[in-house]
Order: C-alpha cells, then structure tokens, then sequence
C-alpha cells in the first residue's frame, strides 16, 4: 500500500510540471551554441495545453522582432504522410540566414590587381627647365610617353595608373613639392586626352622625398647631372 502511495505522488508531481499556469505557457528555454560557433535558441513546450503554436510565439519574444529561423523541430512520431506539426522542441536562430565562413570560400573570388608595368620619364627630356605646363611639353619625351600610352592600351583588366612627380633636391620644398604634382597632372591629363580612362588615373607629387641617388656636394653643373635620374616622372599600372 506505501509502494502505491509513493508512485501516485511521483505521478502527480509530473503532471503538475507539466501543466500550464496562470503565469502563461509552460516552455523551458536555453541558449545554446552550434558546432560552427554561431549562437542557437531552443524552445521546449512540454505542457499538456502547449504546442508549436506556444514554442513559435516564444521564439519570436526571444528574437525581438528578428525572423525566426528553424534549425530543428523534434515531436513524436507520425505516419509519412501525416503533416501534423506536432513540435515539442524548436532549435532556431535570429535573423535571416547569413553566409558561414565555408559558403563564402566556396565562392569565387575575384584576383587582387598587382603591378603589370611600371615607367620612368626623364623629365629633363619630358618637360622644359622649371616648367609642368602642356606646352612646355618636349617632343622627346612626348614620344615616349605616347609609347607608354600605346603599351598600357594593350593591357587587359587594368584597374588604376598611378602618375608620380618627383625632382631633386636642389631648391626648396616650397617650390618642388609643387612642381612635382603639376608635371604629374600634366601627364595624367595627357593621357586622358590620348584615350585612357581618367577614373582609373591618379596624378601625386612627392618634390624630392624619393631620391634614388647619391651624389656628393661638387660643383653646381655636376652635381645638377649626377642628380637627373631623380627629376622623373614614374607610372605604375596596376590589372588583374
């Protein structure tokens, strides 16, 4: 009789586990994390009353307004063809579907442009002494920079020009810095002109901060040579 006692208590303890209250739905919730890393939600509405309607509403409160996105639904067993929506436990996510990390690798992805060619101008053969303008231009160097035209048409997937002005060190700052810039835009702009995209074209000027030579102080006309590598005009082109 005392075995019979134990067992109808033990019966009604689950029974009222189970049960709806005047609180709201009966339902157990946890947070948990999926083998990828990416966080999950799951729901389970084990009161006799509750059912998928009461696992879907408590997911859309822990989701704040976010779509809820089943994971997994677990229910009893049914015949194949029986479409009862008969959910006990929701596994879900918030928000809409994102790319993992393995979708995205197997996407393509598009080649990194890298620098195809590169050009230096004299600009002692390019441009008169202390000039930049278009009609200082010499007819020596216009032939090369037509050349270096003709060369950066035949490239396919080209993405950006890069024009860099550059001079010696004699003179102040003030003046090459300047200098440097104007004959770099004078060039883009040439180039422009003779059929090159103008948005993939960028025109700088650095005066004398990059200085590929060495010269020793000497006398104004030698050292002015020694130091002609330097006043140049650079072009970097860059394609996929």
């Amino acid at each position: 009789m005392k075995q019979l006692s134990d067992w109808s208590l033990s019966l009604s303890l689950v029974l009222l586990a189970g049960c709806s209250s005047a609180s709201g739905p009966t339902f157990n919730a946890y947070t948990v994390t999926a083998a990828d890393g990416s966080t999950l939600h799951q729901v389970e509405c084990h009161g006799i009353f509750e059912g998928p309607a009461t696992c879907m509403k408590v997911a859309e409160r822990i989701c704040h307004g976010e779509p809820v996105r089943p994971v997994q639904k677990v229910g009893r067993l049914l015949p194949d063809n029986d479409q009862t929506d008969v959910t006990r436990r929701l596994t879900f996510a918030c928000g809409d579907a994102t790319v993992t990390p393995a979708a995205a690798a197997s996407q393509p992805v598009a080649a990194a442009a890298q620098t195809v060619d590169q050009f230096v101008l004299q600009s002692d053969a390019l441009f008169a002494f202390g000039k930049s303008s278009r009609a200082s231009m010499l007819p020596g160097g216009v032939a090369s920079l037509d050349q270096v035209i003709t060369r950066i048409k035949q490239r396919s997937g080209v993405q950006s020009i890069s024009v860099v002005g550059h001079t010696d060190r004699l003179g102040p700052d003030a003046v090459n810095q300047p200098l440097s810039l104007a004959r770099a835009q004078t060039v883009r702009e040439y180039m422009i002109d003779h059929g090159l995209n103008g948005d993939s074209i960028h025109a700088t000027g650095v005066g004398s901060r990059d200085s590929t030579t060495q010269c020793p102080d000497g006398g104004s006309k030698s050292l002015i040579a020694c130091l002609q590598p330097d006043r140049r005009v650079s072009i970097e082109v860059r394609a996929q």
